[in-house]
């Protein structure tokens, strides 16, 4: 039975396809990450830098901008990409014992199908529950591994979500300027995509690999936050477009919902940034509390080689003493020998 599930057709399928669905599943992210910017970012940043009539600011179309065609490429993008992603898992369904034992894999398997990013770093029962990650080939799932990726993440997402800062600073304080010029406004879209992105697959990684998911998304809730935030806002304005159009058909007044739908976004995307301030204070923190423990235990290998040495220079001392106590007995001992006895 063994041989028959980690047969050598199946590991080698595995394999394989490997690297390609690894690729496959962050190409899907990065379209999600185009979305995001395009749904909900671009529009708050052009209410914000036109202060436009609302009615007039969804009919004009700014035909310069190219985020229509990132738009229908992310779109297309992700629809040719889920169809594979259910192949994939429609076939592991097959392949797979329908065993109680194998039911967390079962059970991932339908996520991906939900939401093939989630795909990228799944762990493969055919390769014995390990998982493939570029330049790292196949990887177990222990503490090691952990470690070893939540150290090689920590500088690098601390400096993505500090972009956070310059895209405040121009978006409030350049108004007139993003409204201006058109690759500032991308340079903006841009930032806003990079922090989800980078935020989305550190996340959708570290998951992967923990022995705990649940305690590790209590743990790490605002990263959470952070990639769910824009997706409910986007939904939310989304009903109140859609009211629009219906209130349209009535021959309604719809201002003050298509108001109501961009300050959502407004709210969402402050609230996105805030998360990621939050974010970055967190990830400080934590660094100066693994920092503190690096130093601290650098100060405790110090002391122990010291402490190590002092515990040898008294084995030494102590040697030389004994050895000078029993010289002075033998002496003794030799001058009572020597003495003649009356």
């Amino acid at each position: 039975m063994t041989s028959h599930l980690h047969s050598p057709i199946h590991t080698q399928i595995a394999r394989a396809t490997a690297p390609w669905m690894f690729a496959l599943s962050m190409l899907f992210l990065v379209c999600q990450a185009v979305l995001i910017v395009m749904w909900v970012d671009v529009p708050n940043l052009r209410e914000s830098a036109t202060q436009a009539d609302v009615d007039q600011y969804v009919i004009r179309v700014d035909s310069t901008y190219l985020g229509m065609w990132f738009e229908q490429l992310a779109i297309v993008s992700m629809l040719a990409i889920w169809p594979i992603v259910i192949l994939e898992s429609v076939y592991h369904w097959i392949i797979r014992p329908k065993t109680p034992s194998m039911r967390w894999f079962h059970f991932y398997t339908l996520t991906f199908c939900i939401c093939p990013s989630l795909r990228m770093c799944a762990r493969s029962y055919e390769m014995h529950g390990q998982l493939w990650l570029p330049g790292m080939s196949w990887q177990r799932t222990n503490k090691r591994l952990r470690r070893r990726l939540a150290q090689h993440f920590s500088i690098p997402m601390i400096g993505i979500a500090l972009l956070i800062l310059p895209v405040l600073i121009t978006e409030f304080f350049l108004k007139d300027q993003v409204a201006r010029y058109q690759w500032l406004r991308i340079a903006l879209h841009i930032g806003t995509g990079v922090i989800w992105f980078a935020f989305a697959a550190e996340f959708i990684l570290m998951v992967s690999i923990a022995e705990k998911k649940l305690q590790y998304i209590r743990h790490n809730w605002v990263d959470l936050a952070i990639i769910l935030l824009p997706f409910f806002s986007f939904l939310r304005s989304m009903q109140a477009v859609r009211g629009t159009r219906l209130a349209k058909l009535a021959k309604i007044p719809q201002i003050a919902k298509l108001a109501r739908a961009y300050r959502l976004r407004g709210t969402a995307l402050k609230g996105f940034r805030a998360l990621v301030i939050l974010g970055v204070a967190t990830r400080l923190f934590k660094t100066n509390k693994k920092r503190q423990l690096e130093r601290l235990q650098a100060e405790l290998s110090v002391a122990r080689r010291e402490t190590r040495l002092i515990r040898l220079a008294i084995a030494r001392l102590e040697r030389e003493i004994q050895e000078e106590l029993d010289d002075e007995a033998g002496l003794a001992d030799e001058t009572d020998a020597a003495v003649p006895l009356n």
